[in-house]
């Protein structure tokens, strides 16, 4: 058996650690699971996404929003108002 070093993130790995005990697994099994799976596969196990509500753009909207709720400059409507806005 070989011995593999990584350095990755406190506290991603403090996370995954915690996802993988809910499944019943230790952080190094479910480490050697996606392994084999790589293998088995001949790539990744998963689709690798470029999900679009975390690009810089839609952050930097978000964070915008944010300051404007905790400022008081946010407008609120009812589901109902917006329809008739649309409308």
């Amino acid at each position: 058996m070989a011995t593999m070093q990584i350095r990755i993130d406190e506290t991603l790995r403090n996370e995954a650690a915690k996802v993988a005990q809910g499944m019943g697994i230790d952080l190094s099994s479910a480490i050697r699971l996606f392994l084999s799976q790589m293998v088995k596969e001949n790539g990744l196990p998963f689709r690798p996404t470029n999900e679009p509500f975390y690009s810089a753009g839609n952050q930097a909207a978000l964070r915008r929003s944010i300051e404007q709720m905790e400022s008081g400059q946010a407008v609120t409507r009812s589901l109902d108002e917006l329809e008739r806005m649309a409308n």
